[in-house]
């Protein structure tokens, strides 16, 4: 940290300007307030009447796929210069990414001494999503001293010592995943919105279609000046435009902007417009097709057909049954059994469930049951809502080894003639396949089977 004798600028003294007097020692007091003041001054000008944003015609700190990546993403930057870097605004800071950055690659990307040293959180892995999950994807920029051990160009070598220390303004592009709620603002830091992640279950890949861009673009006084002068008519003061135009209140007057404030080749194309709002025929024939709407019979179910698919213990993890509808479906509705032995008797129970199929991922819900032989003639049932079209868990902990396994069926693909239902066996401990690991053994008898009704 820099030696400082003491620290003088109050912002509430509205100083805006340090004078030195004649035959009085300079230090370091009086120096630091005058660069506070004349930064606080440009600070509050760019927060207070330009806003948060990014400058037009700069892509600064747009989140972009990163191709071939898991759990990661490109921070868009510029082409290495400082003119022609990447920029964005945030609480009057200029901020300023010289080149495209992946999220991974940011230097304190799982770098706990760096954090340390810097005095803020490490920058922590994104993790694939259990369940759907919206991410919010943030800046979050602060300054922290650098000294002559960090940069060497800051020792004297006239006289090998360092006279000064430097402010440097950091920065980090942070991901709050599962919320749109920003962590706590640390002290001396500030936050800004860069964009949504939408990530479905179990994806680790992060696609263009996932990211929404939440920054503000094409901040630029000169570009709002013109569209005023644009808008509020002809006469050639601004002032005497918006005293006319605008009322006390800051509301447009009516009937102040007519034909003769739009061009010339605008104004010859201004009619009579009609006014439809009373009228209920069509009075200029406008058909369905026109306006790109439907038929009424396009937005029925036209097509249903009734299925049945069935696992046992025969299938294997990722057993899938493909099903032949002749048609598209869009919605499967499901009612069935789910059974299983566990030691020499039989447990089962009632599943139900449906999928919605005209989005990618495909919403699926279930009610599911979960049952555990604990002893000879003692044993318990759970029921619960899953992202499943199915699901039955079965326990047999009276076996040694125990046996149990998760089984979960879903609907994995749909074409314009069929759908493909799939089956997953996990056993508790395993990373979601079949067989005897971590203690356990796979059921030796279970069946699955369920009535599908898919329309379309």
């Amino acid at each position: 940290m820099g030696n400082f004798s003491r620290n003088t600028f109050d912002k509430l003294k509205h100083y805006v300007g340090v004078r030195l007097q004649q035959g009085v020692p300079l230090v370091d007091a009086d120096w630091n307030e005058q660069e506070d003041i004349r930064k606080y001054e440009l600070q509050a000008f760019l927060k207070w009447f330009v806003g948060n944003g990014i400058p037009k015609n700069n892509e600064g700190f747009r989140i972009l796929a990163a191709s071939g990546t898991s759990n990661d993403f490109d921070i868009s930057g510029g082409d290495g210069t400082t003119e022609g870097a990447g920029r964005c605004i945030v609480e009057g800071w200029d901020v300023i990414n010289e080149s495209n950055l992946r999220y991974s690659s940011q230097p304190l990307y799982n770098n706990a001494a760096l954090a340390a040293q810097w005095g803020v959180d490490p920058l922590i892995p994104l993790t694939t999503p259990v369940a759907d999950r919206v991410d919010t994807v943030y800046l979050d920029v602060w300054e922290r001293e650098v000294d002559g051990t960090e940069d060497s160009d800051l020792i004297n070598p006239a006289i090998g010592i360092e006279t000064c220390v430097r402010l440097k303004r950091e920065w980090v592009v942070r991901v709050a995943e599962g919320t749109s709620i920003l962590p706590t603002l640390p002290s001396d830091h500030f936050f800004y919105k860069l964009a949504s992640l939408k990530r479905p279950a179990e994806n680790a890949v992060i696609n263009k279609e996932n990211i929404t861009d939440l920054r503000t673009t094409c901040l630029n006084l000169a570009d709002l000046t013109e569209e005023i002068s644009d808008a509020r008519g002809i006469k050639g003061n601004l002032g005497n435009r918006l005293d006319e135009s605008l009322t006390r209140g800051g509301q447009l007057r009516h009937n102040v902007v007519g034909n003769e404030q739009l061009n010339h080749e605008l104004s010859n194309r201004v009619g009579n417009i009609e006014n439809h709002l009373s009228r209920v025929d069509n009075p200029h024939s406008v058909t369905a097709a026109q306006t790109g709407a439907l038929e009424a019979a396009d937005y029925d179910f036209a097509n249903g057909v009734y299925v049945n698919v069935v696992f046992t213990h025969s299938d294997s993890n990722n057993a899938t049954r493909t099903v032949i509808t002749g048609f598209r479906s869009r919605f499967v509705w499901i009612v069935g059994s789910a059974r299983a032995r566990l030691g020499s008797q039989f447990f089962g129970a009632n599943v139900s469930g449906y999928a919605d199929l005209r989005r990618s991922p495909f919403i699926q819900q279930c009610t599911g049951t979960e049952i555990s032989r604990i002893a000879v003639d003692d044993w318990r049932q759970d029921t619960s809502v899953n992202q499943f079209l199915c699901k039955a868990k079965f326990t047999d902990e009276t076996s040694v080894p125990q046996r149990s396994e998760d089984l979960n069926v879903s609907v994995s693909d749909v074409s314009d003639s069929g759908l493909t239902v799939r089956l997953s066996r996990i056993q508790p401990g395993t990373a979601g396949t079949a067989g005897t690991t971590g203690g356990t053994s796979p059921l030796t008898n279970f069946r699955i089977e369920l009535r599908l009704l898919c329309v379309g």
